[in-house]
């Protein structure tokens, strides 16, 4: 690591891994490796490449240390800090993954509740089930249940409630 932080390296003429060395800084009870340059709305890191475009620094430091990103997978935090660019706090995985870690960490907005343990929840897993089973069309289920047409369309097609529609 280079002693000075916070040198915002030439946009067009350092290399990357200089940019990414300048700009960060270690924080020593983490491990994280804090990038102290431009950010996004969200926290992440933002870097110029060659050709001017802008990308991701977790996304940027994780190919410096290991290589390409495979095609349609995401760069996700093991530490959740998103200005860590610290090859060993991140992972590649879908978006599937992403969305797991964080509910399994708490992250997530609905907390990782799911059915009627959630606290938006308006039905139980009991009317969930009576949907999924119900026969007439959707609007007329809907009807029924006093429920969108959208909902009874998703519990029906797993979308919502499957962990309570899986037996029926």
């Amino acid at each position: 690591m280079v002693a000075s932080r916070g040198i915002y390296a030439p946009r067009s003429t350092a290399p990357l891994a200089v940019k990414l060395d300048l700009n960060s800084i270690p924080e020593p009870n983490s491990g994280c490796l804090l990038w102290l340059g431009r950010a996004d709305d969200l926290g992440y890191g933002r870097v110029s490449i060659p050709g001017g475009r802008q990308v991701a620094t977790h996304r940027a430091a994780y190919e410096l240390a290991n290589g390409p990103i495979p095609a349609g997978l995401k760069v996700c935090h093991k530490c959740d800090v998103p200005s860590c660019i610290n090859p060993a706090h991140l992972f590649v995985g879908t978006h599937a993954d992403n969305m797991g870690d964080m509910a399994r960490k708490g992250r997530a907005r609905w907390g990782g509740a799911r059915g009627s343990n959630n606290g938006n929840a308006v039905l139980t897993e009991e009317r969930a089930r009576m949907i999924f089973a119900a026969h007439g069309s959707h609007g007329a289920v809907a009807e029924r249940f006093g429920v969108s047409q959208s909902t009874v369309s998703r519990i029906k097609a797993r979308e919502y409630w499957a962990h309570a529609t899986v037996s029926a």
